[in-house]
């Protein structure tokens, strides 16, 4: 199968599709930290965009993004075991505990790490294919280490997660947070390219990968830079 064959999931439709969908998660964000909406709030638009996902998916068949779904849902179920790192272990993160939990996480928490991975995936793969895997990485790293501790930011006020004050922060997010997101999105470009290039049994492998990557470079970021 030629290289082409593989990406040919890659059209304007889904572009759109994920750059509608961040951008509704990024107003949504807003909205919810000047109205101080509370955790519900994150829940409906955690499961509302990953329903768009997984219907989308259904429907189309596209292949990449059969591979982006898969990839982001594992990774982000293995991501609790970090949440547990960053609540009972380093004693960093909050929750406010008056919702459905999943360990030390609310229920939600693996779908709307599923989002974000799907989402940055998405341009990784783009940049990829523009100016290849190295450079990709590079702009992404950057991209995710602003990108989600933004979203970080904003959970605060919105009432759905916050840090405590026992580190150094970026207004709510703390510094060892930003790098731990810039190394989580340094490495989504190489694991998805070549996810979606192999067998199917790659993307399972490479997300769990994924999963403990998330782990270690937050141990390695609090190491580091807290």
């Amino acid at each position: 199968m030629k290289e082409h064959a593989h990406f040919e999931g890659l059209n304007k439709q889904l572009t759109w599709l994920i750059v509608l969908t961040q951008g509704t998660l990024i107003t949504w964000s807003v909205v919810s930290s000047i109205i101080e909406a509370g955790p519900a709030s994150a829940a409906i638009v955690t499961y509302l965009l990953f329903a768009v996902y997984v219907i989308y998916t259904a429907v189309t068949r596209n292949r990449v993004m059969i591979r982006l779904l898969t990839f982001g849902l594992i990774a982000g179920i293995m991501e609790l075991y970090t949440d547990d790192y960053l609540v009972v272990t380093i004693n960093s993160l909050v929750y406010p505990g008056n919702e459905a939990m999943i360990w030390s996480s609310p229920l939600y928490m693996p779908f709307a790490w599923a989002n974000v991975i799907i989402q940055l995936s998405y341009y990784g793969i783009l940049l990829s294919r523009w100016k290849g895997i190295g450079a990709s990485s590079v702009i992404m790293a950057l991209a995710g280490g602003m990108y989600i501790p933004l979203y970080e930011h904003l959970a605060k006020g919105a009432g759905w997660w916050w840090y405590k004050l026992n580190t150094a922060m970026v207004f709510n997010a703390p510094v060892y947070v930003i790098v731990c997101e810039a190394l989580i999105s340094l490495s989504l470009p190489l694991l998805i390219y070549i996810s979606i290039k192999k067998k199917y049994v790659w993307t399972l492998g490479l997300a769990i990968l994924e999963g403990v990557w998330i782990f270690v470079s937050a141990v390695i970021a609090y190491t580091v830079a807290h």
